[in-house]
């Protein structure tokens, strides 16, 4: 008998603990939930309050012009023909030019911009593919105001959406310049880790994770300011996916490039002895930059010593230089000759 009383006390306190874990369990999961919720409207609250008081600070410097439903930012300064148009790479904005507009507008007008969705501005509707996109660059240079003849400058995937837009519209531009251009037959690989990074910074993004771990602060710190107004809102992350994911298609057929005739062009290329030790994946670029010398009849390419691929932040005295040149050239030649 006090085997069995004993066995039946040990039952009913065994019992009694695992109810009392429970509860504690359930009290620890409530706990948990509520520091979860709580979490997650702080950092709304944050976010927005946050964003509110760097756009404040650091307005857009240009102007927002309507496209049909949505605005696409657009700076220019300083006057005179032609006009310099400066589109930006992947995963960046008009700041990237920042170097490079203050000198450019000494000696004429020169834009810059954010595609749909980069920078100041709104997401598009539309497709992110060059042709579009260039498509989308006209109607705001036309409803802006800025006329032709215009010298088109592009860096890295920049340079597909102006040698598109100087196909559909060769009467308006009177030169180009890619700025370590990307060739529209190579695909970008996007990888899974890249991938399931920026799908983090999107998701995490309107809970204001980015902005206050400063995910979102990379590049020239003297701009940090001007980026923190834009660069940690999920709309610029998942614009970043939807145009890596259009450039890590293969081209549907490689082919020689369609030529633009005798317009004048220079490919300004990095510095090839600064590659990584891919030696096989930068012998690959160098060709293709060499093959871009195949747009014009009139083309020519300069190297970015001591540069790597953000010729436009490590060497914007050569770029300006180039620009400068294919502004002296196309005043001296009559526009649409």
């Amino acid at each position: 008998m006090p085997l069995l009383f004993s066995g039946i006390f040990s039952l009913i306190h065994r019992s009694e603990l695992t109810r009392a874990s429970l509860r504690w369990l359930k009290y620890a999961l409530v706990l948990e939930l509520v520091l979860v919720v709580a979490a997650a409207a702080w950092g709304i609250i944050y976010e927005r309050s946050s964003s509110a008081r760097e756009r404040r600070l650091h307005p857009a410097p240009g102007k927002l012009v309507d496209l049909g439903g949505y605005r696409l930012h657009l700076y220019c300064t300083g006057n005179g023909s032609p006009t310099v148009v400066l589109d930006h790479g992947l995963s960046a904005s008009y700041a990237a030019w920042h170097s490079v507009q203050p000198r450019v507008e000494q000696f004429t007008r020169v834009c810059s911009f954010d595609r749909a969705g980069n920078g100041w501005s709104d997401r598009s509707p539309r497709p992110r593919v060059p042709e579009i996109m260039s498509t989308e660059l006209q109607a705001l240079l036309q409803s802006a105001g800025e006329k032709p003849p215009f010298v088109l400058v592009g860096h890295s995937a920049g340079a597909l959406d102006i040698i598109a837009f100087a196909r559909s519209y060769r009467e308006q531009v009177i030169g180009l310049v890619l700025v370590d251009g990307s060739h529209p037959n190579q695909p970008l690989p996007f990888p899974f880790s890249d991938k399931l990074s920026i799908r983090w910074l999107q998701w995490s993004a309107p809970f204001g994770l980015p902005r206050w771990r400063r995910w979102c602060e990379d590049g020239v710190k003297e701009i940090s300011p001007l980026k923190r107004g834009f660069s940690c809102d999920a709309r610029v992350f998942q614009t970043q996916y939807d145009e890596w994911s259009v450039l890590a298609r293969p081209a549907k057929d490689s082919r020689p490039l369609e030529t633009l005739g005798d317009l004048p062009l220079v490919v300004i290329s990095r510095d090839p002895n600064l590659s990584s030790g891919d030696k096989i994946g930068s012998d690959s670029w160098a060709g293709m930059q060499r093959d871009l010398l195949r747009l014009s009849s009139r083309a020519s390419q300069i190297i970015a010593t001591g540069s790597g691929h953000a010729i436009n932040i490590d060497r914007p005295d050569l770029v300006i230089q180039v620009i400068r040149d294919v502004v002296e050239q196309s005043r001296s030649s009559p526009f649409n000759s």
